[in-house]
């Protein structure tokens, strides 16, 4: 399968999808009765669904790929077109994306609309149901171990970059709070793409790559931390008041060569201010962002170029060498020579 023969592929009836249209009836997705059943405070009777459960209906149903995924810590499937999920919680981190029409969630009473385009990340425990669907609405699940999702692909996001880090950590405390979040991605063409990229390899047992996938996971996540940083930066906007997200992004492009004066002219706030908005938002004092930020570009230079250290060192803004070494072995523990023999591929002999 190609990325052009995914909507083929999700547009398919299902041999369910044929019966639950056939019905004429609201169907109740049926591998719920898989599940335990607990009862909320309110009365309510939540289904407890699990990953392990999910994987093995999932791999009876498509043996073609079972050797593939039978011990991946990631789930793709499409929902059951003319169905609906009982009220349920679960385990795992579950990913909805809407690839066509709109769908209707119900999230701890409140019912949510998702259109085209849009994704919902549910943390675990939070309870919900998808509504009926009909035949225009194509959404696609995937469900993900929360070891996966916390340390594969968020930490590999902010590895680099202060922003990065920044909205990882909204993104994280936004998710803890309130148990999920909504990104509004209708106009990202490179999303659309990987989720695209992620259904045909997923599916194509003679193309199936792990690596692949991941890659494609990460290319989906990072899209939405440019979605959510978006729409914070707007939000704020329209209340004459500029997101932190922005100033992060612009000491990040100028981390060479700004000073707290150049960044507060820029965003036109008083020096003294901005160093309060700076600690308040990030817990780290503006001369403790262009530190991380320069040893993290150095890092990086240590790693993937062959660069004299005085080199890297004026490179990412420090003049003065000596000073150089003293915060990169505060930071690391290593000295830049011992950082880059630690990160050199050994070479086969």
């Amino acid at each position: 399968m190609n990325k052009k023969e995914v909507f083929h592929f999700l547009k398919m009836f299902t041999q369910r999808e044929l019966y639950f249209k056939e019905s004429m009836i609201d169907k109740m997705e049926d591998n719920s009765n898989q599940f335990d059943i607990y009862r909320t405070i309110n009365g309510e009777n939540v289904y407890r669904y699990t990953f392990e459960k999910h994987l093995d209906h999932f791999i009876e149903k498509n043996p073609q790929i079972s050797k593939h995924i039978k011990n991946s810590p990631l789930l793709i499937y499409k929902h059951n077109r003319f169905s609906y999920t009982p009220l349920h919680s679960h385990d795992f981190i579950e990913l909805n994306y809407v690839y066509a029409g709109n769908v209707q969630i119900n999230i701890n009473g409140l019912t949510i609309t998702l259109n085209k385009g849009d994704l919902c990340i549910l943390d675990t425990d939070v309870i919900h149901q998808i509504l009926n669907t009909t035949e225009n609405d194509l959404l696609v699940n995937i469900l993900m171990k929360k070891e996966y999702f916390t340390s594969n692909m968020l930490s590999r996001l902010a590895s680099n970059s202060i922003i990065s880090q920044f909205i990882v950590n909204s993104i994280s405390e936004a998710q803890y709070h309130d148990q999920y979040i909504i990104f509004n991605t209708q106009e990202s063409e490179p999303l659309f793409d990987a989720v695209n990229g992620l259904i045909a390899c997923y599916f194509d047992k003679s193309f199936y790559s792990a690596d692949v996938i991941n890659a494609y996971m990460i290319i989906i996540f990072s899209e939405l931390l440019k979605s959510y940083k978006k729409e914070k930066s707007m939000e704020l906007r329209k209340t004459n008041h500029h997101y932190i997200g922005d100033v992060l992004q612009f000491i990040e492009e100028h981390y060479g060569d700004c000073s707290l004066s150049d960044v507060a002219a820029k965003f036109s706030f008083n020096t003294s201010y901005l160093s309060r908005y700076i600690k308040s938002s990030t817990g780290k004092s503006f001369v403790a962002i262009i530190q991380e930020i320069r040893l993290n570009h150095a890092c990086a230079l240590l790693k993937n170029s062959n660069y004299s250290i005085e080199h890297i060192s004026q490179q990412v803004g420090y003049n003065n060498i000596t000073f150089f070494y003293q915060k990169f072995r505060e930071a690391y523990q290593l000295t830049p020579n011992e950082f880059r023999k630690l990160h050199t591929p050994k070479k086969l002999e």
